[in-house]
């Protein structure tokens, strides 16, 4: 065990120096303290000291509630180095660029959506990443002495989720943390590749105002019966079934510009709206008027046009 002075006891208790000097008036059982002479006098020639964990410690400058130069001394109230703590290389916040971020062999489950860490969108990645970081930190914690329940605590990560991580970590590298929940569905689509092309073709041009996807829909039909050697006059009459639902094909344009949201606002709404809504401000014009309605602000597009009357 090791005692620090009041002002940093406080700081690891998170409470004031007046409570922790009250509890001792009041012979609390709450802290554990002494009091010890005073070299440089004080209060009755007395230093007050609280009792304090090594996880305390550990865990209040990883938090930065105290300095690696705080007094720290131990039961025989010799001050103590920090490093006989606790090497200072264990403690630390683990950053991004610690991350090992290999792919290890995956299996047969992983390897049917042919996962390339590269190629997944960045939310996707960051999670795995964030997942990452948590448990090398959460292993730096128990290296410096802190016990594995305080760590997920400190980390915000409940033990299933911790030991799953490590678990799938260990066997498969980053991949194993990444979420492959939907992933077998993500962009899928009954569309072939030319039908795609089609359809974003279409919309590119039409895509202002209303879209009428029960016509684009006849058209790739109608297509279809060049391309593929389709039956259009089967089911134009009805009595062939169509190679997709027009559902399909609204699914198809909504999750192609989920992601897309710059260009379907110039396809939809057109270019100056979409200057409007995505570019930001040109400039800070609060520097050219101290008054109100000293300066109005006519247009918002790139090219802003700014009335200044000096006479008034």
């Amino acid at each position: 065990m090791y005692f620090l002075e009041t002002k940093e006891a406080a700081q690891v208790y998170n409470v004031s120096e007046g409570a922790l000097r009250l509890a001792v008036t009041r012979k609390s059982n709450k802290y554990e303290w002494l009091k010890v002479d005073n070299a440089n006098g004080g209060r009755g020639g007395k230093k007050l000291l609280f009792k304090i964990s090594k996880e305390q410690i550990l865990t209040a400058i990883n938090q930065e509630l105290i300095s690696k130069n705080t007094l720290i001394f131990n039961e025989k109230m010799q001050k103590v180095d920090l490093n006989d703590i606790s090497n200072s290389n264990t403690i630390c916040i683990i950053k991004e660029k610690d991350l090992d971020l290999t792919e290890s062999k995956i299996n047969n489950d992983l390897a049917v959506l042919n996962l390339k860490f590269e190629n997944l969108n960045d939310e996707i990645k960051q999670e795995a990443k964030e997942k990452l970081k948590l448990i090398k930190q959460i292993e730096k914690y128990i290296e410096g002495g802190l016990t594995l329940k305080r760590a997920l605590f400190l980390c915000n990560v409940e033990w299933r989720n911790y030991s799953n991580w490590r678990s799938n970590y260990k066997k498969y590298g980053i991949l194993g943390l990444v979420d492959t929940r939907g992933l077998h569905r993500k962009d899928k689509t009954k569309l072939s590749a030319w039908m795609q092309e089609y359809a974003l073709r279409e919309y590119r041009t039409f895509g202002a105002g209303g879209f009428n996807f029960t016509e684009l829909w006849w058209q790739i039909h109608k297509e279809a019966a060049q391309k593929e050697s389709y039956d259009f006059i089967g089911f134009d009459l009805g009595e062939v079934k169509p190679l997709f639902s027009v559902k399909t094909l609204q699914n198809f344009i909504k999750n192609y510009y989920k992601d897309k949201p710059l260009e379907h606002c110039i396809i939809t709404q057109g270019l100056d709206r979409a200057k409007s809504k995505f570019l930001p401000a040109q400039g800070n014009q609060r520097e050219l008027y101290d008054m109100k309605n000293m300066c109005w602000q006519i247009d918002s597009s790139p090219a802003d046009v700014i009335v200044r009357d000096d006479e008034t």
